[in-house]
């Protein structure tokens, strides 16, 4: 099952036409799309009852996945119990929202001597019901693999860094996640516009994973409409 949707619903705009009808910028969101990444998440880290509030504002399968704080990934990096009690809260949080998965962000500079704390301390949230996911921006992709395997998380990947070769991510828990950027090598990153013909390498690219749950989230100025797009492709 491919589930669509994008990184934040923000930026989004309801039409004038349509405001009566949705009580939130949300919920028109929610009519659109399949699944939402929440990223505010990332920058601040939320009241526990705003989760309550956002899932009463969609219908009841919409999906919702959520990014961890940046003081997680980029500030403590896993190297003390502020992680832990933070990975805590983001569990209780995911829970209250109903969200399926938890979105660790690594940047490109980190280190990877933290990468052995980051896995010990992923590991001793075994018993949770929801699922962490790793964009592990630091590794190789055959070494995001890797780690997935080790720790038992989901490796996330943006599709278009692994379109021309053979990679593909390791599936785990029935789960594939992928994140938009823009289109490689970087020109235009998060500035640029998805084409037809673009999403049609991404619908081929995904098609051997078809079966698993796979996330599909853009994460670009236009992303929109070419989330919006790439549905209409899958349905």
């Amino acid at each position: 099952m491919i589930l669509t949707g994008c990184c934040g619903w923000g930026y989004l705009r309801i039409p004038e036409d349509l405001k009566k009808d949705y009580r939130s910028v949300l919920s028109y969101y929610s009519s659109l799309f399949d699944v939402v990444e929440v990223n505010s998440t990332f920058y601040h880290i939320p009241n526990i009852s705003i989760a309550e509030k956002w899932r009463q504002e969609v219908r009841s399968d919409f999906v919702f996945t959520v990014k961890v704080s940046r003081v997680i990934t980029h500030l403590d990096r896993f190297s003390t119990d502020k992680s832990r009690d933070l990975i805590s809260f983001y569990i209780d949080f995911a829970e209250k929202l109903d969200a399926t998965i938890l979105l660790f962000q690594l940047p490109s500079t980190f280190p990877e001597k933290n990468m052995n704390n980051m896995s010990a301390v992923l590991k001793s949230f075994h018993d949770t019901t929801v699922r962490f996911a790793v964009e592990a921006r630091n590794l190789s992709l055959e070494k995001r693999n890797e780690f997935a395997m080790e720790t038992d998380t989901i490796p996330v990947i943006d599709p278009f860094t692994a379109i021309d070769s053979s990679f593909r991510p390791r599936v785990i828990h029935n789960t594939s996640y992928f994140r938009l950027h823009g289109s490689p090598p970087g020109k235009v990153m998060y500035g640029y516009d998805y084409t037809d013909c673009d999403l049609e390498r991404l619908l081929s690219y995904i098609q051997p994973v078809k079966d698993s749950n796979v996330y599909v989230l853009f994460n670009n100025t236009e992303m929109y409409k070419n989330a919006l797009r790439f549905k209409e492709m899958v349905s």
